[in-house]
């Protein structure tokens, strides 16, 4: 069974509409309504949106969390093409407004952590070696995230005719409700999601693969900010080793590797998110204590 904890206390939920590039992106905020001690920016992944969090969410704000969720375009509840994804620097321009507002929404003060699970921590991990990427973060969780994936299972010559890649055909994702939870009432909402992406555009790969090449082969060094990688023991989708290893040559000595006990991917939806939840929570608050000593 999914961990319980007290009932959410206090919890403000908003839905600002982000005027980015002639469009308007759904920022999506649980904010506690007393004094907000951190803030934590989630990267969502390629089939999930901001409405997956919604048990998460809460649980964030009640431990003084503010917790903030951007749907992509064509994500959740923005408009778009579900299929297609917008170019890579479009994407990653939307991410940079975004955090902006969110900075200056929560002030200089507020330790702030950004949370990629998934394709949401390549995402991430292309932003943070983004050139105009300049928003201060205090630290980077990157959940069952397989970065550098195209990569690891390309070779060269494949890699350059996906990056040529322009057709609109359509790619299965092949993403199965029973690898991400073990839970019948979260595989039936995944199932059931009619906002989720289930189908890419083989352009869209391409847009995956230049994401990677910004911290593949990177051209700007990253900020000496703790960073963690937070996985279960084992994981149906994501190649753990590649992974790791991948995210031990972007952070160095900067990052931990965690693990928690399941063998499900989405660890939200298994019986960790609890712990999980508050292990982020700790993990952002400590980087506010630092600055603070």
């Amino acid at each position: 069974m999914i961990e319980t904890k007290r009932p959410p206390q206090n919890i403000r939920r908003e839905i600002v509409g982000l005027p980015v590039d002639g469009a308007e992106l759904a920022l999506h905020l649980w904010r506690p309504r007393g004094p907000v001690k951190g803030a934590v920016f989630y990267f969502h992944g390629l089939q999930s949106h901001a409405g997956w969090l919604w048990e998460v969410g809460p649980q964030f704000a009640d431990n003084d969390i503010a917790f903030y969720v951007l749907d992509r375009r064509g994500s959740g509840i923005n408009g778009g093409n579900r299929q297609d994804l917008p170019a890579a620097d479009t994407a990653l321009r939307d991410y940079i407004t975004a955090l902006e507002h969110v900075r200056q929404a929560i002030g200089d003060e507020v330790p702030l952590s950004l949370f990629g699970h998934c394709l949401g921590g390549s995402f991430m991990a292309a932003l943070m070696h983004h050139p105009d990427f300049t928003t201060r973060y205090d630290a980077a969780i990157f959940c069952s995230a397989w970065l550098g994936k195209l990569h690891a299972t390309l070779d060269e010559e494949q890699r350059r005719a996906l990056a040529a890649e322009t057709s609109l055909d359509l790619w299965d994702v092949g993403l199965k409700a029973e690898d991400f939870t073990c839970e019948a009432r979260q595989r039936h909402f995944i199932d059931n999601d009619d906002l989720a992406v289930r189908q890419l555009t083989h352009r869209s790969r391409a847009v995956l693969l230049a994401l990677e090449t910004l911290y593949m082969r990177p051209e700007r060094e990253l900020p000496p900010v703790p960073a963690a990688y937070v996985s279960g023991v084992k994981d149906p989708i994501v190649d753990l080793d590649d992974a790791r290893a991948t995210f031990v040559r972007m952070t160095g000595v900067h990052g931990d590797l965690i693990q928690f006990p399941t063998d499900r991917h989405y660890l939200f939806y298994t019986g960790v998110r609890a712990r999980l939840v508050d292990w982020a929570s700790t993990f952002t608050l400590l980087q506010g204590l630092d600055r603070d000593a």
